[in-house]
């Protein structure tokens, strides 16, 4: 473990997190403490901390999503796919094509 690492879970031992109203929170830490939980920022924080991260929009793989429209391909539901998704209908179509459906 890394000294600042270690320095800051000494920190945190100091003073009991699962107190503190979010507002005592630095910057994304707040809205984590408020949707997560004071354990699981401390987890976060500890995993992530000094890292840049970013969060893709899409939660689940292009590769999983196009094999699920490929699933759900009845012929003629390439609209449906396309809203459900959120994907545009020829962007489904493309998927269908390179996936030799259509």
């Amino acid at each position: 473990m890394s000294y600042l690492r270690q320095q800051i879970l000494e920190e945190v031992k100091v003073v009991d997190i699962s107190t503190l109203d979010s507002s005592c929170f630095n910057g994304a830490y707040k809205e984590f403490v408020e949707l997560i939980g004071h354990k699981n920022t401390l987890l976060v924080h500890n995993y992530f901390a000094g890292q840049y991260v970013t969060f893709p929009k899409k939660l689940l793989s292009e590769h999983y999503l196009h094999d699920q429209i490929v699933s759900e391909y009845d012929g003629q539901n390439a609209k449906e796919l396309a809203r459900k998704y959120d994907y545009s209908y020829s962007w489904v179509m493309k998927i269908l094509k390179r996936k030799k459906i259509l």
